[in-house]
């Protein structure tokens, strides 16, 4: 969202707020609320004229709109804070409203919120079911953007920033003890994993996002944090505890700590390894088994972490290594990570013997897999997390317009409709702030989505960098 404010933002608001409150107190065919309604209707009017449409979204304590953050003052402090709350309370996120809104449409719409919700019932289904049998065609209402869900907006991106920074920070400085035969000293790790659940569980968009970050120099630092965040969001999304994710992210982010007595020219090595190289590489998940037992710090040892980091390259029909001379099943930390890892590394470019590859091209290459390399039940998760087209994703829309995926939809019966950023209009004119659009609003005229992903795209033939907008 733009810093900038919205011009007559407070005025179209104040207006807005006026409107329900002359509604709790008069009948509709009132003069006040003709009055009331002929204001409202007068700076929706200007806007039209101005911009062709009115979109008002919630986001936390923010008010934008049309994607341009609306200034408070206090003189209007007040009221718009109540009609902030009162829009909240039927559920509501976003208003749309399209140029071509008549009057008794505006009237039923500022009755039907300035009503309480009835309890008992979803707010939101109620709030809509009475537009619609109010006849209320063009004006939309739909829920709050999964974008800002938790944390406030351009607040929860800068939040997931210092998140990311400190666990790459403390990542580095615990490899970097290792290589030297310190032991692992696990309070430091411990705040960064918890930094990274508490993100995950206040905005997991934002988290998702610090992704496409490549800022960092140490290629398997950048990819032990992406695979904590993953991992993390993915135990959140199957319903794990505080602690769980904890747990899950501690052995995420230490998963390849064997690599470290790995020499550095064998593992970035570019094409093939050699016999005696990959016997080398193969022996890492020994080594951070055994590596896992001196950490600091725990009353016990973290016995999840070391069965990840010993069992995530086994595969789920055991044809990975270590081999294994009695049956096991794999366990579910070390299947959580094999899979997120395996994404992670197909999206990046710091794989030496593969070429990384757009993330949904990665979530169909999962998806569609057949080996025996992946939880079957768990790739079905991770897909319905992260949506056909993930975060990161360049998009080419129906409308001719590009558009950078940010968010995923958190409907599993929409996980092809995300939300987006457009960053070209159908004219290729480049968009330096373009606004959110969420792919599951529908044109009221046609009762179809005003825009479906054409394709995704490579974001390097736009000369796009994604990391600048979406994390």
């Amino acid at each position: 969202m733009s810093e900038l404010a919205a011009p007559g933002g407070p005025a179209i608001l104040g207006a807005l707020y006026n409107g329900v409150k002359t509604l709790q107190l008069y009948p509709a065919d009132n003069e006040a609320v003709r009055r009331a309604v002929a204001d409202l209707e007068a700076h929706a009017s200007r806007l039209f004229e101005r911009e062709g449409g009115l979109s008002i979204w919630i986001a936390g304590s923010y008010i934008f709109l049309n994607d341009l953050q609306v200034k408070l003052g206090l003189a209007d402090y007040a009221s718009l804070s109540a009609l902030r709350e009162q829009v909240r309370s039927h559920g509501v996120g976003r208003i749309d409203v399209q140029p071509r809104v008549r009057e008794e449409e505006w009237t039923a719409f500022l009755s039907a919120l300035g009503t309480d919700p009835s309890p008992g019932h979803p707010p939101l289904e109620s709030l809509r079911a009475r537009l619609e049998a109010d006849d209320v065609r063009h004006i939309q209402v739909g829920p709050p953007s999964p974008l800002f869900e938790g944390r406030d907006g351009p607040e929860s991106v800068e939040a997931a920033r210092r998140t990311y920074a400190y666990s790459v920070k403390v990542a580095k400085e615990m490899m970097s003890g290792l290589v030297l035969g310190k032991a692992i000293g696990a309070r430091r790790a411990q705040r960064a994993v918890l930094r990274v659940v508490d993100q995950v569980l206040q905005d997991r968009a934002s988290m998702l996002g610090m992704l496409t970050l490549r800022d960092y120099d140490d290629h398997s630092l950048i990819h032990a944090v992406n695979v904590s965040i993953l991992s993390v969001a993915l135990g959140d999304h199957l319903g794990f505890s505080k602690q769980h994710l904890f747990e899950l992210g501690f052995a995420a982010l230490f998963h390849d700590i064997g690599k470290v007595l790995i020499p550095t020219g064998v593992l970035n090595k570019e094409g093939w390894l050699n016999e005696e190289e990959w016997r080398l590489v193969s022996q890492h998940p020994d080594f951070g088994l055994l590596m896992l037992f001196n950490v600091e710090g725990f009353e016990q040892p973290p016995y999840r972490a070391m069965l990840a980091a010993y069992e995530h390259h086994m595969k789920t029909d055991l044809s990975g290594y270590p081999r294994v001379i009695r049956r096991r099943r794999q366990g579910l930390f070390a299947r959580i990570v094999a899979l997120t890892e395996a994404y992670d590394a197909a999206i990046s470019r710091y794989s030496k013997q593969f070429l990384p590859c757009s993330p949904d091209e990665a979530i169909r290459q999962l998806r569609d897999s057949e080996s025996g390399a992946y939880d079957r039940v768990l790739v079905r998760a991770f897909v319905n997390m992260m949506g056909i087209y993930p975060v990161a994703t360049l998009v080419i829309l129906d409308t001719g317009e590009l558009a950078v995926v940010v968010a995923p939809n958190p409907n599993p019966r929409a996980i092809h409709r995300p939300m987006v950023r457009i960053v070209a209009g159908p004219d290729g004119q480049r968009l330096a702030d373009g606004p959110i659009r969420d792919l599951t609003e529908v044109d009221p005229d046609t009762g179809r989505p005003r825009r479906t992903i054409a394709r995704s795209t490579d974001p390097q033939r736009y000369g796009i960098r994604v990391s600048e907008l979406v994390a």
